[in-house]
C-alpha cells in the first residue's frame, strides 16, 4: 500500500493552500450576480478575512498538520429541504402534515472555510487510493461520489439492463445513513481501507467524523448559544469527505452484493450513496435478497426500510406498468422522464423566480426580468455564450450543458418536455393576472416576451442536434465570466476579483 502520509506531508504547503481557496472561490462564485457564495462556519470568517489572513490561515494549516496536531472546529448544522420543496418552510409544513417533521429535511454541515480547505487537501490525499480500490473491485456497481462517475452514467446503464428483460427491480433506502453509522465500524474500515501503518490519514479522519456539532437553533449571528455537542454516531454531511467515507463505509457491502449475491441470484447492482438498485429478470428471489441485505446491514447497525416503505418493489415489464424513480429521472422499458418531485422542484423554482420580480414593475421590465431568470433556470448561462452553434469560437469545440436542460438531456419522453412548457407559461399567466388582474392570451404573450422566452422542447432538439454532430471532437474547457451590462457571457479567463 502506498505510504498515504508522506503523500499528505507533500502537499501541506502554502502554494496548495492558495490554490485550494482559489479553486473554492471559483466555485461558489456567481457569476451573474457577481457575488462569492461560500458560507460561513462557527467561527464567523468570510472569504474577504480569509484573503486578508490567508498567511496565518496557511501556516496553521500547514505546521498543525505536519505535526499531527490540526483539529476540527465545530461543524454549524443547518437544515436544507429535499426535492420538491423549493424551502425550508414548505418542507416542513409538507412533514407536518403527514405526521413527520423531518421527512423533507435534510441536516448539512458547514466547516471553517480553514477546515474546508484542510479536508480538501486530505480528500486529495487519499482519493486515488480509494478509487484504485473501487475500480478493482466494484467499478461497475458505485457510481456517487467518484471521479469520472455520475448519476447520468447510472441511469444510461439501468436503462440498457431493463431493456435486456431485467424488469423486476428492488429500489433499496437504507434509513437516515449518514446520521446512522456508527463510528466504530467506520474507525474499523478505514484502518482496513486506508493502512493502520497512515498513523496521521487515520487520526484526521477520525477528528473528522467526531468533529462537534452546533445544532440548529443553537447557532445566531456566529455566536454560539450555549455549549457544542459531541458527535457520538453518524459523519457530516456537505463536505467533500462525506462522500468518500461512505463509499469506504459501504465497501464491504458493495463485495457481499457482487461476489456472494450476484452470481447467486443472477441481478444488477448499481449504488449511489446510500440509495441502491437491484434489477432482475426473475423476481421470485427479491423478498429473499432483500432479507439478506437487511441481515447484513443489521450487522453493520444499519436499518434497510422494509419493503412497501422507502424501499420498493417494482415490475417494470410491459404488463407492470410501473416506473423506477432514481436519481432524478422516471425509467421505464418506454420512456425515460423527468422524475415527478424533480418537475415539482422546477415548477417552485419558477413561481419563486416569478414572485421575486420587482412589483413596481413596468410590463416591459417584467416580462423582460421573467424571460431572462426564467431562460437561467432552464439553460444556466451556457445559452448566453456567444457561439457557434453551441460550439466555443475559441477552441472549437462543444460548450458543456451544466444546466437543467443539460441533465435532463437524456429523457426520449417529449410529451413532458411539452407538459414543462405549458407549466411554465400557466405559472407566468397566474403570476401576471395576480399582479395586473386581467388575464393574459397566448399570442399576446408571445408579443410581450418578444419570443424570447426559451422553449424545452426546442432546446431538446437543437441541443441533441448539436451533441450528435460536435461531440466527437470533445468539450470546451475555456473560461468564461459574466459581464453585468451587456447580461453577456464573455469568452476570457475569470478574472482575477477584488475579494
Amino acid at each position: 500500500m502506498d505510504k498515504l502520509d508522506d503523500r499528505l506531508r507533500k502537499i501541506l504547503n502554502h502554494a496548495m493552500v492558495e490554490e485550494v481557496f482559489h479553486q473554492l472561490v471559483r466555485q461558489k462564485t456567481d457569476i451573474v450576480k457577481d457575488s462569492i457564495k461560500i458560507a460561513k462556519g462557527c467561527d464567523g470568517i468570510g472569504h474577504v478575512e480569509f484573503q486578508n489572513n490567508i498567511a496565518t490561515h496557511s501556516k496553521i494549516i500547514c505546521e498543525k498538520g505536519l505535526n499531527g496536531k490540526y483539529t476540527f472546529a465545530p461543524f454549524k448544522e443547518t437544515e436544507a429541504p429535499k426535492p420538491p420543496h423549493a424551502t425550508i418552510d414548505k418542507a416542513r409544513i409538507a412533514g407536518k402534515a403527514i405526521d413527520k417533521p423531518d421527512k423533507f429535511i435534510r441536516t448539512l454541515s458547514i466547516s471553517t472555510i480553514q477546515d474546508t480547505i484542510f479536508q480538501k487537501l486530505l480528500s486529495d490525499c487519499i482519493s486515488e487510493h480509494a478509487e484504485n480500490v473501487f475500480q478493482k473491485n466494484i467499478d461497475l456497481h458505485s457510481w456517487g461520489y467518484r471521479k469520472d462517475k455520475d448519476s447520468k452514467m447510472a441511469v444510461r446503464k439501468i436503462r440498457f439492463y431493463i431493456d435486456q428483460g431485467y424488469y423486476y427491480v428492488l429500489d433499496g433506502d437504507i434509513q437516515k445513513f449518514f446520521d446512522e453509522i456508527e463510528h466504530k465500524f467506520l474507525l474499523n474500515k478505514m484502518q482496513s481501507f486506508f493502512g493502520a501503518e497512515n498513523v496521521l490519514i487515520q487520526k484526521f479522519l477520525y477528528r473528522f467524523i467526531k468533529v462537534d456539532r452546533i445544532l440548529v437553533g443553537e447557532f445566531s449571528g456566529y455566536k454560539k448559544q450555549g455549549k457544542t455537542t459531541k458527535r457520538t454516531i453518524g459523519i457530516p454531511q456537505g463536505g467533500v469527505l462525506s462522500g468518500l467515507l461512505a463509499n469506504v463505509f459501504l465497501y464491504d457491502f458493495d463485495l457481499y452484493v457482487v461476489n456472494t449475491l450476484m452470481p447467486k441470484y443472477d441481478f444488477k447492482y448499481f449504488r449511489y450513496a446510500d440509495d441502491f438498485v437491484l434489477l432482475f429478470k426473475e423476481k421470485d428471489n427479491i423478498e429473499n435478497v432483500h432479507k439478506l441485505l437487511e441481515d447484513f446491514l443489521r450487522r453493520e447497525k444499519l436499518v434497510l426500510h422494509p419493503i412497501g416503505e422507502k424501499t420498493t418493489q417494482l415490475d417494470l415489464s410491459p404488463t407492470g406498468k410501473q416506473r423506477l424513480d432514481f436519481l432524478g429521472f422516471g425509467i421505464s422499458p418506454k420512456h425515460l422522464r423527468v422524475k415527478g418531485d424533480n418537475f415539482k422542484k422546477f415548477r417552485n423554482k419558477i413561481v419563486t423566480v416569478l414572485q421575486g420580480i420587482e412589483t413596481d414593475a413596468t410590463e416591459d421590465v417584467y416580462f423582460s426580468n421573467a424571460c431572462f431568470e426564467i431562460n437561467k433556470k432552464i439553460v444556466g448561462l451556457e445559452d448566453l455564450i456567444d457561439s457557434n452553434d453551441g460550439v466555443c469560437k475559441e477552441c472549437e469545440k462543444l460548450i458543456k450543458k451544466r444546466s437543467w436542460i443539460g441533465y435532463f438531456m437524456m429523457v426520449d419522453d417529449v410529451r413532458q418536455l411539452r407538459e414543462i412548457d405549458t407549466m411554465i407559461r400557466t405559472e407566468i399567466y397566474k403570476e401576471f393576472r395576480r399582479r395586473s388582474r386581467r388575464h393574459l392570451k397566448k399570442k399576446e404573450l408571445f408579443t410581450k416576451t418578444k419570443g424570447n422566452l426559451k422553449s424545452v422542447e426546442s432546446l431538446y432538439y437543437q441541443y441533441k442536434k448539436q451533441i450528435q454532430k460536435y461531440s466527437s471532437k470533445g468539450y470546451c474547457d475555456c473560461k468564461f465570466f459574466y459581464d453585468n451590462k451587456s447580461r453577456k457571457i464573455i469568452r476570457e479567463p475569470l478574472p482575477d476579483k477584488k475579494l
